[in-house]
């Protein structure tokens, strides 16, 4: 199966998440690997969940760990990303050792201009920007402009927001890098309900 964009689908813990976003043909896969953080999983499990899935990337989140720590978990479990789920320091980033996704929050208090600031400070240093919102629920007028300006200067996946009725739609105005969708616990093992992402990844399958 193809799609329209790119999707990386987040905190993926359990292998029937996995192998079903693979099917489905998203191109990344993200793991949390910070163990103070919900939906955390250790990396004897991402090296399992590995062998199950083929032609995705494998993205670790990080918001509490180390340099360090992060470059371990590169090596162990062979990650394509880091994910960094707060603001690590320029320095701190070119120590990584694989692309970095650096998440950049955008909220109605948020100053536009000092955002885009920011976000011009790390470009050199990262690989995409993805752009997530605690306050906006969906994405529209009194958004969606902004979003437009962000995708004309950076690479930029849209990580809040989306939903089967507006996704066509922002990809078309918008035009970002890519969009990132969220996994979930199982209902029990091997059982989940995957209705909201089966809907959103129907839009985006090409014709």
């Amino acid at each position: 199966m193809a799609l329209i964009t790119s999707v990386i689908v987040n905190s993926v813990n359990n292998l029937s998440d996995a192998r079903y976003c693979a099917g489905m043909g998203v191109d990344m896969i993200g793991f949390c690997l910070d163990e103070s953080q919900p939906n955390y999983i250790q990396s004897s499990e991402i090296k399992e969940i590995s062998g199950w899935v083929a032609g995705v990337k494998l993205v670790g989140e990080f918001k509490k760990s180390t340099v360090e720590q992060i470059n371990s978990f590169v090596e162990t479990c062979q990650l394509d990303y880091v994910q960094l789920e707060k603001q690590y320091l320029i320095d701190e980033i070119q120590q990584i050792n694989c692309p970095v996704i650096q998440r950049a929050r955008f909220t109605k208090d948020t100053i536009e201009s000092e955002l885009v600031e920011e976000m011009h400070l790390y470009k050199d240093h990262v690989a995409y920007f993805l752009i997530f919102s605690d306050d906006y629920q969906t994405i529209d007028e009194t958004n969606i402009r902004f979003l437009q300006d962000l995708a004309r200067d950076f690479k930029i996946i849209i990580g809040f927001g989306i939903s089967k009725e507006n996704v066509a739609k922002v990809l078309q105005k918008v035009k970002p890098d890519g969009i990132a969708l969220r996994g979930g616990q199982e209902i029990k093992p091997g059982l989940k309900d995957y209705d909201k992402l089966q809907e959103i990844f129907e839009e985006l399958e090409e014709i």
